[in-house]
């Protein structure tokens, strides 16, 4: 099963090699420069600063030391780190109590999902893929141990806080981890003694980085894309635009539609005593919360979410496949298979349309947008190469005119002389005097849309 799913995963997303950096890449990768290796390792740790998901200096930094501003060097490793996860989701289903057939289908439809389209061609969605990776990281080490009938020993305890806090210093989405461990706790722990010892935890390591979130160095909280919207307009049109990119855009639901399914998906989870359902139902409801009144946060910011959903639909396809079979023997055509083979052919059937569904929005939905993806910075990258400036340490550097809007021509430039000495101004946004001009050491501009060197 683990061939398959890594195969699969692979020869799925194997194209997103060609594609470009994504808008917010050379921002990012020139934050994580500019707090070099040493401050990005200390901000692995200071959990209370707040400094902006310092993970993504491990993913950005040793792929642009080892290969400059390449884009298809980032683009192998989160494709390799996607698919590992779906190995590691695999493992997650089967700590919950899932079969190895159940955890097969859910882990083949967390492994490639082109409904979550810019997951599968922005590097920039590294941050939930990082997420994905520690917070069912966390899952699979709490489960087992748990599952055993044993607490986690002191040891253990230090190994998932440590997995924890690289999932917080991921992204935001691991916030609901404590949720998470509390649920599971509820849902499985009849048949044993339920310890919250570690759903506290987590929860005092959740609060102290929502701190460091709206009282830290780099506040994301204070920034207007990340201040939710607490209004019932926002939920549905959270509610609407993440069951369409869930479901694979096969339906646009409104308000009754996004009601009805919540509702069946509740009485399903409900209905019998299945702690996998009703965690997986729990795991829909609760992992959106960050970012579900925030606007615009689908796509590849369903990516956790989707975990839950996959495990929900393997379990409820199967019982759906299993009755049908039992109908469908009875019939003269289906006779000669038996009821297993009955069985076995509707989920062939239904493996084969899910993996046909993903390959049409992949070419329908994913190439021709990543197709039109990070094209000025590709060419700004392309005249660099082409006119290869070279500067001495502490330098001073002035870009007059770029053709962003933005401070990207900044970062660019940053990563470009890959000396942390050198101080690279745009004019277009900070507007330097005539004698600040003057004492530029070496100046550039963008003529006719081409790069040339005027100093």
């Amino acid at each position: 099963m683990a061939a398959v799913l890594l195969a699969y995963s692979l020869a799925m997303g194997w194209d997103r090699i060609g594609f470009r950096f994504a808008s917010d890449d050379m921002m990012n990768l020139g934050h994580y420069f500019a707090l070099g290796p040493r401050g990005a390792l200390a901000a692995q740790l200071l959990l209370w600063k707040g400094f902006y998901r310092p993970l993504g200096a491990a993913f950005y930094l040793p792929l642009y030391y080892s290969f400059g501003l390449k884009p298809a060097p980032f683009q192998i490793a989160i494709l390799v780190i996607l698919a590992c996860n779906a190995l590691l989701f695999f493992r997650l289903a089967i700590a919950l109590g899932a079969s190895d057939l159940t955890a097969g289908l859910a882990a083949l439809v967390v492994s490639y999902h082109a409904g979550l389209t810019n997951l599968q061609y922005n590097t920039d969605m590294i941050y939930d893929v990082l997420c994905f990776s520690f917070l069912v990281g966390a899952l699979v080490f709490y489960a087992s141990i748990r599952g055993q009938g044993r607490n986690l020993r002191w040891y253990e305890i230090a190994i998932f806080v440590l997995l924890y806090l690289c999932a917080l210093n991921a992204k935001e989405m691991a916030l609901t981890l404590p949720l998470l461990l509390v649920s599971y706790e509820w849902c499985y722990g009849e048949s044993r003694k339920r310890s919250f010892t570690v759903a506290a935890l987590a929860a005092v390591m959740a609060a102290v980085s929502l701190y460091g979130k709206k009282f830290g160095v780099e506040p994301l909280l204070d920034q207007a894309a990340y201040q939710p919207v607490f209004t019932l307009q926002r939920f549905m049109a959270f509610q609407k635009a993440s069951l369409t990119d869930l479901f694979g855009h096969t339906l646009i639901p409104g308000w009754r539609a996004v009601l009805v399914i919540w509702a069946v998906a509740a009485y399903l989870a409900w209905r019998r005593k299945r702690p996998l359902l009703r965690f997986s139902w729990i795991w829909m409801l609760v992992t959106p919360l960050p970012i579900m009144f925030l606007e615009g946060r689908v796509q590849g910011n369903l990516y956790i979410p989707l975990a839950g959903w996959a495990i929900f639909a393997a379990v409820i396809f199967l019982d759906l496949a299993r009755a049908a079979a039992a109908a469908l023997v009875k019939e003269p055509p289906f006779q000669r298979l038996g009821r297993e083979g009955v069985f076995a052919l509707l989920v062939a059937c239904g493996v084969l349309l899910w993996i046909n569904r993903m390959r049409y929005l992949k070419t329908a939905e994913v190439r021709p947008v990543a197709a039109t993806q990070g094209i000025v910075t590709a060419q700004v990258l392309a005249q660099l190469h082409e006119l290869n400036p070279l500067v001495p340490p502490r330098s001073q550097v002035v870009f007059l005119h770029d053709p962003f809007t933005d401070w990207d021509m900044t970062f660019i430039g940053m990563l470009w002389f890959g000396d942390r000495s050198v101080h690279v101004y745009n004019q277009r946004t900070e507007h330097l005097s005539a004698g600040e001009l003057d004492r530029m050491d070496h100046m550039f501009d963008f003529v006719n849309g081409k790069l040339v060197q005027l100093k």
